[in-house]
């Protein structure tokens, strides 16, 4: 019998993929009405398991499919790990399944943002290659079985990383590794290592040449972007002359060096070949990305009202994606003018690491939700900082601390749900109350 761990989106995916192969399956789920659960209602509730988890199952398992917010220490997962019983994830199913080429990609910051021009730009150059999305974007990859698809570009999160034990993949992309997520991996040294998994195992590897270095060889081919870039900066910088925001470049250098490798590899080309000057296919991608549009809550301009400027970074979980704004703004606006919006559920990041430089363009900082007054602790007397009841009160006393030309920022740094489903409600409240929406 197999077990589905955890039954939000991903565990939805796995049961309606067992279902088209009539396999049977029992649905655990210590919530008592996971997200995944509506679609199925009219099952045998026998098969699910809601409400707590119980070890005592296991005597019926011989497979578990297990859902990437599962952590690897559930009691679940040690118990199988000492009885022997398979866990699979739907990325080690997918890869086994799937015949598309396929482009696997994670890192701490831009991984949806890169995902998406990866998949604009590969659709507008090759017109006959049916490209997809999938993975921590949105579509589970499971769900993407049935669809005609020559090349699958997924978004891989640690808390993917954490379970798979085999990742194969044509070309694997690692954007860059900052402190998150600590309170589910318990250390940074940790987290790198589940992060970096994503280079081991593809044909050929892609990241940052600071991360390159820190990892030496482990027998796969990698390269990294600025080397792969180099030749091509000055195609880099004419699109930052359609007002790309400055933080944007790392993104660009990747999405160019997955198009390079993934040309080479198409047409089999030796790997030295990877990094022969292709201006014409740089020319092409360059075209193509200033008609991407940009999503939703990645920093975000909304537009100026009564002088003021508003920026939806709601997307921003973690500290080194805040400074990413802070910097970005400071570049586009000026020093000192910046009023920022921050705070939530710190995941356990410290704070006190930042350095008071990396603040001095903020005029002001407002911070609320469940762990303000940690944050307010460790950045206090590193900048001018209040804090506010909720994010409705942060942007009415924004207004008195703004002149003209300011810019205000909402850059949390923190995960939203201590108040909100996620970070797309938390952006459209945001939104919604500079009236943008």
């Amino acid at each position: 019998m197999h077990l589905i761990l955890g039954f939000g989106a991903t565990g939805a995916s796995y049961l309606r993929y067992l279902n088209k192969k009539n396999i049977s399956a029992l649905i655990m789920d210590s919530r008592d009405r996971p997200s995944g659960l509506l679609e199925f209602d009219s099952l045998n509730n026998d098969n699910f398991l809601l409400g707590k988890f119980d070890v005592g199952v296991l005597d019926q398992v011989n497979t578990i499919l297990v859902s990437p917010g599962i952590d690897y220490g559930n009691e679940i997962l040690v118990a199988a790990r000492k009885e022997g019983i398979k866990i699979l994830t739907d990325i080690e199913i997918f890869t086994k399944e799937s015949k598309s080429k396929k482009i696997f990609i994670t890192g701490t910051n831009g991984k949806t943002t890169v995902v998406s021009m990866i998949g604009h730009v590969l659709n507008n150059i090759y017109e006959t290659e049916e490209v997809v999305c999938s993975g921590n974007i949105g579509t589970p990859v499971l769900d993407t079985l049935n669809k005609k698809q020559d090349v699958s570009i997924v978004e891989l999160s640690s808390f993917h990383l954490e379970h798979i034990k085999n990742l194969k993949s044509d070309i694997g992309v690692l954007l860059n590794v900052e402190q998150d997520h600590l309170d589910r991996h318990h250390s940074f040294g940790s987290y790198k290592k589940v992060k970096e998994k994503v280079l081991f195992g593809c044909s050929v590897g892609l990241t940052v040449k600071e991360i390159l270095l820190s990892i030496g060889s482990i027998g796969e081919q990698i390269f990294s972007f600025e080397d792969l870039t180099k030749p091509f900066e000055k195609e880099i910088y004419n699109l930052f002359k359609n007002k790309w925001p400055h933080h944007e470049i790392l993104n660009i250098q990747a999405v160019l060096s997955v198009v390079l490798v993934f040309e080479a590899l198409k047409n089999k080309k030796a790997s030295s070949e990877v990094l022969v000057e292709q201006p014409d296919l740089i020319n092409r991608c360059v075209e193509a990305l200033i008609t991407f549009k940009r999503l939703k809550h990645r920093f975000e301009v909304l537009g100026a009202r009564n002088g003021l400027t508003y920026i939806n970074d709601s997307k921003s979980t973690n500290i080194s994606s805040l400074l990413t704004a802070i910097k970005s703004a400071e570049k586009s606006y000026g020093s000192n003018k910046v009023v920022l919006i921050c705070g939530g559920d710190s995941k356990d990041q410290d704070f006190s690491k930042i350095n008071k430089k990396d603040l001095d363009s903020t005029k002001k900082i407002l911070i609320y939700g469940r762990d303000k007054e940690k944050i307010l602790k460790e950045i206090g007397e590193k900048a001018d900082c209040s804090l506010v009841a909720d994010l409705e009160d942060a942007i009415s006393q924004s207004d008195s601390f703004c002149h003209e030309g300011d810019v205000v920022l909402l850059s949390p740094s923190c995960a939203s749900t201590d108040m909100f489903l996620d970070y797309r409600e938390r952006g459209d409240k945001f939104r919604e109350l500079t009236g943008f929406s």
